[in-house]
C-alpha cells in the first residue's frame, strides 16, 4: 500500500437506467433507492468519494446516460468516479466536463486498450482506473469483461501487465464471486494483485461488517476499499445507508488498517438499553370478548358493551360486503363500472401500490378483471428496498405502467423532524397525507374518476383516532412551527383541493378487497410464486421510517402496540385463532439498531436529541391547527359523499364525528 494515500472506504452505487440497484455475483439487481436522493444523502455523510458503476451500460454496451449523469453530478459535492460503457475519449472527455473526477474501465480495457491508453495520456493516469472483474474456475482465479459475462482469457498476472502497461492510476478488483454476499472480501485475491501493480488498489465485494472493509488494507496491503451492500442494504429489512461508518468510527478502522497485528472488534449491533421497550401493564384494563381490543385503547366502550366498538364496525362492514356470490358479482359490476369510465383513455383507474401485500394482490387482482390501473407510488424516500423490488417485480409482469412521485428527502426529512418536535403521536402522518395527494393528483391529471385503495377491514381494522391522527393542515401547521426547509415539493393535501377533488370533481375511493374473501396469508403465498414477491418483516414494515415508527417510537413513547389492531383484525375475520393472536400480542418485542441508527442519521440527530424526543412532554394533534373542526362542522356533506363513495367510511366516522 502507498503510505502517503490516506485508506479510503467508498460506497459503490450501480445504476441501471435510472435506478439505483444492488446485486449478488452481478446477477438480480434490486432496486435500493431514486440516485438523486440516495447521493443526496451521502452529501450529508462524511464520504470522501463516490463510485458510480452503470451496469446496464456495462454490460451491453449501449450509450452513456450523459444527461441524466450530469444531473446526479450537480446535486452531488462528493468527488465522483464512473464506469460503465465508456468507449471513446470523447466519452471520457465528456464524463469529466459532466463532473466526474475518475472514469472507470473494464471491458473497454480487455476489449480496446488503445483506446484506454489515449484517455490516459489526455486525462492523466490519475483520471482512469482499471476495473477487473474475477470470479474463480476450478479453483483458478479467471478475469472477465461486461459485467462479469464474457471471459477475457487473461490471467491476473496478465491483466495486471496489461493496465500498468496503460497506465492506469488505479485498479479496482471485485470478486465476482463475493459481490453482494457480505460473506468477506477474497484477501487473497487482493493480495495477489497488490502484489502485482505499483499503483493504489481498491478491493471491492464481500464486505459484510465493519471489520472487513478495514481487512483488505490491514491484511492485503489495498490503499481502499469500495462497498455497496454494506452502505445500502442492512439487516433483515435491508435499510437503506445504515452503516456507512461516522468520522469516529472510519477513524478507528483506518487505526485498525495502520496496525495489522490488532485484533478487530466488530461493532456491537446489540439493543442500547435506553432504547429497551418495557411490556405494558394491561393489569388494569379490560379485553374484549371477541378480539385483543382492550379497554385503554380510544373509543373501545368496553365499559358499556363485553365487545368493543370495532367489533361492531367490522360486523357492520361485513353485512355491507357479505362474502358469497353477491360480493364477486359486485367485484365485476365495479371492474365493468371502471371500464367504461376509461373508454376512450389509456388507464380506466388509478391504484395506490406500495409494494406491501394488499395494493400487490389488487393489482393482480385488478388485471384479472380486465382493468387497466395506472399504478401510483409516493416515495418518499424511506422505501425499503424490498418492497419497491416487489412493485417492480408485480407491475412488469402484469404489464401495469407506473408513476412515482418523489419526494425531495432533504425537505421530507425536516418535516419528520418537524413532528418528533412537536411532540405528537402522529409523526407518520405526512407519509399517507403525501400518498392521498399523489393519487388524487393523478386522478385529475389524466382525467380519471376512480381511485382504488388496497386496504381489508378483515386483515387491518380501524386505526383508533387517539392513536394516529392526520389532515393536511395538522402537517403544515407543524412544519410551518417547527420547519427550517420550505415544503416545495411535497404534495400536501390541502382542505380546499380536498373538498374539491372528492365533492366538485367527482373522484371515487374505492375498496375492492373488501368484495374478496381476502386472506393476507395466502396473498403472500400467492405473490411469492407468481411474481417472486417478497415478505417485509411485517404490517406497515414497506417503509423503514413507518417500521422505525410502528416497531419503536409508537410502544416506546406512547406504550402503543399497533400490532393489537392487526391481530384484532385478523382474529374477528377468523384468519387467526384468538389464543395465538394473544400469544404473538403479549410475546416481547425488540428494536431495531439499524433502524434507530438509520432514524438518528437521516435526520442527523445526536444521542442527546434522539433522547429528548423520546423523553420530552406529550402532546397530541389537539394542540396544533388542524381541519377536525371542519370536517365535524361539515359531516352533512361528508355523509353525503360517503354515501357517493367519494370517502372511505373510516374517514367519515373518524374525522366527522366528535
Amino acid at each position: 500500500m502507498n503510505d502517503s494515500l490516506r485508506p479510503r472506504v467508498i460506497p459503490a452505487l450501480l445504476l441501471q437506467e435510472q435506478r439505483f440497484v444492488k446485486t449478488e455475483q452481478f446477477q438480480d439487481p434490486l432496486y435500493v433507492g431514486d440516485p438523486v436522493n440516495v447521493l443526496s444523502i451521502f452529501n450529508d455523510l462524511e464520504v470522501d468519494e463516490i463510485m458510480l458503476l452503470d451496469i446496464g451500460a456495462a454490460a451491453s454496451r449501449t450509450g452513456i446516460q450523459h444527461e441524466y449523469l450530469a444531473k446526479l453530478t450537480s446535486e452531488c459535492f462528493v468527488p465522483m468516479a464512473y464506469g460503465g460503457g465508456v468507449a471513446s475519449l470523447a466519452d471520457a472527455e465528456a464524463l469529466v466536463r459532466a463532473g466526474f473526477e475518475k472514469i472507470v474501465f473494464n471491458t473497454a480495457l480487455l476489449e480496446t486498450p488503445e483506446i484506454v491508453r489515449t484517455v490516459v495520456r489526455s486525462l492523466g493516469s490519475q483520471a482512469v482506473i482499471g476495473a477487473l472483474d474475477v470470479r474463480s474456475v476450478d479453483g483458478a482465479y479467471e478475469t472477465f469483461g461486461r459485467s462479469g459475462t464474457a471471459a477475457s482469457g487473461l490471467t491476473i498476472d496478465e491483466w495486471c501487465a496489461l493496465a500498468m502497461d496503460i497506465g492506469v492510476g488505479e485498479v479496482l478488483v471485485t470478486s465476482i464471486d463475493r459481490e453482494g454476499t457480505r460473506s468477506g472480501i477474497d484477501l487473497d485475491l487482493v493480495r495477489e494483485v497488490t502484489s502485482r501493480v505499483d499503483v493504489p488498489v481498491i478491493a471491492h465485494g464481500g464486505a459484510g461488517t465493519r471489520a472487513q472493509l478495514a481487512e483488505p488494507m490491514a491484511l492485503a496491503d489495498a490503499s481502499g476499499v469500495a462497498a455497496g451492500s454494506q452502505f445500502v442494504m442492512q439487516g433483515g429489512r435491508q435499510s437503506i445507508l445504515v452503516n456507512y461508518p461516522s468520522s469516529s468510527e472510519l477513524a478507528g478502522l483506518l487505526r485498525h488498517a495502520a496496525s495489522p497485528g490488532e485484533q478487530f472488534a466488530e461493532i456491537s449491533e446489540s439493543v442500547d438499553p435506553r432504547y429497551e421497550i418495557p411490556g405494558r401493564d394491561l393489569s388494569q384494563t379490560v379485553m374484549c370478548e371477541r378480539c385483543l381490543i382492550t379497554s385503554d385503547v380510544p373509543n373501545a366502550q368496553l365499559d358499556v358493551s363485553p365487545i368493543c366498538f370495532y367489533c361492531g364496525l367490522h360486523d357492520e362492514l361485513d353485512r355491507q360486503y357479505p362474502i358469497g356470490p353477491a360480493s364477486t358479482a359486485a367485484l365485476r359490476a365495479f371492474a365493468d363500472k371502471l371500464k367504461r369510465a376509461g373508454r376512450g383513455k389509456k388507464y380506466d383507474c388509478i391504484l395506490g401500490v406500495s409494494g406491501g401485500t394488499d395494493s400487490s394482490f389488487l393489482a393482480h387482482v385488478l388485471v384479472g378483471l380486465g382493468v387497466r390501473p395506472l399504478a401510483v407510488h409516493f416515495d418518499n424516500t424511506w422505501n425499503s428496498p424490498t418492497a419497491t423490488s416487489n412493485i417492480y417485480a408485480v407491475l412488469d409482469k402484469l404489464g401495469v405502467d407506473l408513476e412515482t412521485y418523489v419526494v425531495d428527502n432533504t425537505e421530507y426529512d425536516d418535516i419528520y423532524t418537524s413532528f418528533l418536535k412537536a411532540g405528537v403521536k402522529d409523526i407518520e402522518a405526512p407519509t399517507d397525507i403525501g400518498f392521498m395527494g399523489v393519487l388524487y393528483r393523478s386522478a385529475e391529471k389524466h382525467g380519471i374518476k376512480h381511485i382504488v385503495e388496497g386496504h381489508s377491514f378483515r386483515t387491518e381494522g380501524v386505526s383508533p383516532m387517539g392513536w394516529l391522527y392526520m389532515d393536511g393542515g395538522y402537517v403544515k401547521s407543524v412544519h410551518k412551527k417547527f420547519g427550517t426547509v420550505p415544503m416545495k415539493t411535497y404534495p400536501n393535501l390541502d382542505f380546499f383541493h380536498f373538498l374539491k377533488w372528492s365533492a366538485f370533481s367527482g373522484i371515487e375511493r374505492t375498496r375492492p378487497l373488501y368484495w374478496l374473501d381476502y386472506n393476507k396469508e395466502d396473498a403472500k403465498v400467492f405473490l411469492a410464486k407468481e411474481f417472486g414477491w417478497r415478505w417485509y418483516g411485517g404490517h406497515h414494515l414497506e417503509n423503514r421510517f413507518t417500521a422505525f415508527y410502528h416497531t419503536f417510537f409508537l410502544p416506546k413513547r406512547f406504550g402503543i402496540n399497533f400490532r393489537q389492531i392487526e391481530l384484532s383484525a385478523l382474529v374477528r375475520s377468523g384468519q387467526l385463532d384468538r389464543d395465538e393472536a394473544r400469544e404473538r400480542f403479549f410475546a416481547p418485542r425488540y428494536p431495531d439498531p439499524e433502524l434507530i441508527a438509520l432514524v438518528k442519521k437521516r435526520l442527523r440527530l445526536t444521542d442527546q436529541q434522539f433522547d429528548a424526543y423520546l423523553t420530552m412532554p406529550k402532546k397530541t394533534y389537539r394542540d396544533y391547527p388542524t381541519y377536525k373542526r371542519r370536517f365535524e362542522a361539515l359531516r352533512p356533506l361528508f355523509w353525503i359523499l360517503l354515501k357517493l363513495n367519494r370517502v372511505p367510511k373510516s374517514f367519515y366516522v373518524k374525522f366527522c364525528k366528535r
